[in-house]
């Protein structure tokens, strides 16, 4: 029995004792009504105080699950200007004789891709201070002819020699960002890394010259160009891409929906202990001054580790009804006295007195029922929230379907034309629209991978894991990856969702090794009390030991993995089907090396009555990868 069904269980006895009281009276029913009193507030209090706790923690639940939201918002609109950066340095080290038309083709499209905050894009070369001069005349001569460097004191210079302004003001063309310690800093890390780097939060050297309440704090992202093969300095560093995001801009407008005007959202660079600069804030109204609601995580930008905070503004109280428990104090305090002044009624008109209490009863009874209502009214928005990312994703595989029949149509209408630069073109439409379409389909699997009813069916996993293992490595021709199997049992679980959590894990496993080396794999299972206890471990790149909770959160990649296809969403996807199941799962150390995934699922009994246990043979598709 729920607590709402005691409450009313509780009101209608109380009813019936006052009809007992109305055969009293005297100085016996102003006794019974003083204590009718009594009970009524002590149970009031109760109710109320138990209804209070339920909206703390509803409170609390809608913190964690904004929390959730802003940081996944954030997190991948920061991946989405990493990796558009990312794609433009490779197509810049393509080009054998980098001019301004040439970047100017290239930086055409950034205009129309929404990308909020960023300010300018612009190619810095190195030079020494002999070469200064050489620079200058050497990108006149490829069609900047505007172009004035502005040396400063410095052992290496960092010169912006082209440049595109994505806001409509002036641009750093000639800058030396060597006058700056953060962005050569960010430089240097993509040079030593090889990776898209971010800078620590400061004011760009072009902002500078604007009014102070026009400056924001802002930071650079800063991809290294290398030139491709074919070209005569192939493999050499030629400079970077850099790409000014200002912080206000971008956190406004990326965020703004996400706190949907009832948060006050804070981002800080936390890379540096005691060196800590905020980058920007949302304000959204005046905040609530109960600290139990504030909450903070980090999240990994380009080598950067951001602090971000939320705090809950007087819109975000005003959204739910956090007083509810006032007015049921204030309900059950006013019917308390109401049937205590009933219980001296009864002594002079017991009929009367009777037909008031039930009158009471039934408003207490109504007032109960409609707190169930709006209870079932939360249960059910949780699960539209639930549903949001699933309905969403699937909408946008329609417009996909209709870009990629489009690329198809204009390759069938060039097929007899030689353009490489067009077909270039379209093959980066078709890579895009596969990634996202990559994208959405990890989407659906996340939002589904949770809800709905399980189809248990036995599984063998000896049979399951060898189909996986035909699939990912039949098409290999070099560095097919060695995989062992220990002699692994029949489990009871859905077939389909164990697929998707075997096919992430072991696909991780070949994918994530370092480039020319073949994946070695070790695939067992072992029965540990009552339930089974599932391991893939490898030896590829590994996890460093503070990111192996937090690789199973939504698009959240671990260090060293941003080389490597992917949207963030696998092991996310395997945390929700085995916690579905009731099992866990958790990334460990792998001895030599690598990275051990290990999930459990509970042991059914074998419908047949033989011990699920017994192991089958081994793998005719494993031995075949060995």
């Amino acid at each position: 029995m729920s607590r709402l069904d005691r409450d009313t269980a509780g009101v209608v006895r109380s009813a019936a004792r006052s009809r007992i009281l109305g055969r009293l009276g005297g100085t016996g029913g102003v006794a019974l009504a003083c204590a009718m009193l009594a009970v009524g507030l002590i149970l009031t209090v109760v109710a109320a105080g138990a209804l209070a706790d339920a909206q703390r923690r509803e409170a609390d639940e809608r913190m964690d699950r904004h929390l959730e939201v802003v940081r996944t918002v954030l997190a991948g609109e920061t991946y989405r200007r990493v990796e558009l950066l990312g794609h433009l340095s490779a197509a810049v080290g393509t080009q054998t004789n980098l001019t301004a038309q040439d970047f100017e083709a290239l930086t055409f499209r950034l205009s129309y891709r929404g990308l909020a905050g960023v300010s300018e894009v612009g190619f810095v070369v190195s030079a020494d201070d002999a070469h200064v001069q050489a620079v200058q005349r050497a990108w006149r001569g490829r069609g900047v002819s505007d172009l004035t460097v502005r040396p400063v004191r410095a052992d290496e210079h960092r010169f912006v020699v082209l440049t595109r302004s994505l806001d409509g003001l002036s641009t750093a063309l000639g800058l030396d960002l060597a006058a700056a310690s953060e962005p050569t800093g960010a430089m240097d890390t993509a040079r030593r890394t090889g990776q898209v780097a971010a800078s620590q939060a400061y004011v760009l050297l072009r902002d500078r010259m604007l009014p102070t309440s026009r400056q924001q704090i802002s930071f650079i992202l800063a991809a290294p160009v290398y030139a491709a093969g074919g070209t005569a300095d192939a493999g050499l560093l030629r400079g970077w891409l850099l790409m000014g995001v200002r912080g206000s801009d971008f956190i406004n407008n990326t965020l703004q929906p996400a706190s949907q005007g009832v948060l006050n959202v804070t981002l800080t660079d936390v890379s540096v202990p005691g060196q800590e600069r905020r980058i920007a804030d949302v304000h959204a109204g005046a905040p609530l001054a109960d600290a139990r609601l504030h909450r903070e995580t980090t999240l990994d930008a380009a080598g950067r580790r951001w602090k971000l905070e939320i705090q809950p503004t007087d819109r975000f109280a005003s959204t739910g009804d956090d007083r509810l428990h006032l007015v049921v104090l204030g309900c059950g305090a006013l019917a308390s006295l109401l049937l205590a002044g009933l219980v001296l009624v009864l002594v002079t008109s017991r009929d009367r007195a009777l037909a008031r209490v039930e009158q009471a009863t039934a408003a207490l009874q109504a007032d109960i029922e409609q707190r169930q209502e709006v209870e079932i009214r939360l249960r059910e928005r949780e699960r539209e929230l639930e549903g949001f990312a699933a309905v969403a994703a699937h909408d946008l595989k329609s417009p996909l379907t209709v870009i990629m029949g489009y690329c198809e149509l204009v390759e069938d209408r060039l097929a007899d034309r030689s353009d490489q630069q067009v077909n270039t073109w379209l093959s980066r439409v078709r890579t895009g629209t596969r990634r996202m379409q990559h994208l959405i389909d990890d989407l659906l699997n996340y939002a589904a991978a949770g809800n709905g009813s399980l189809e248990l069916a036995e599984v063998d996993l000896n049979k399951l894991v060898g189909d996986i293992v035909t699939e990912r490595t039949s098409h290999l021709e070099h560095d097919r990856p060695h995989i062992e199997s220990g002699r692994l049992p029949v489990v009871v679980a859905d077939p389909d969702r164990l697929r998707q959590v075997l096919d992430n894990l072991i696909g991780n496993a070949i994918k994530y090794v370092r480039h020319g080396t073949a994946a070695q794999i070790d695939i067992n299972a072992e029965q540990d009390g009552p339930m089974w206890r599932i391991s893939v471990a490898d030896h590829g790149i590994g996890i460093s030991p503070d990111q192996r909770d937090a690789v199973f959160g939504a698009f959240n990649r671990a260090r060293g993995s941003e080389g490597y296809p992917g949207t963030g969403l696998g092991l996310a996807i395997c945390r929700r089907i085995v916690n579905h199941h009731g099992g866990e799962i958790r990334a460990e150390d792998n001895t030599g090396g690598g990275s051990r995934f290990v999930f459990t699922l509970p042991v059914a009994p074998d419908p047949a009555g033989q011990d699920p246990a017994v192991p089958g043979g081994e793998n005719p598709a494993l031995s075949a990868s060995k």
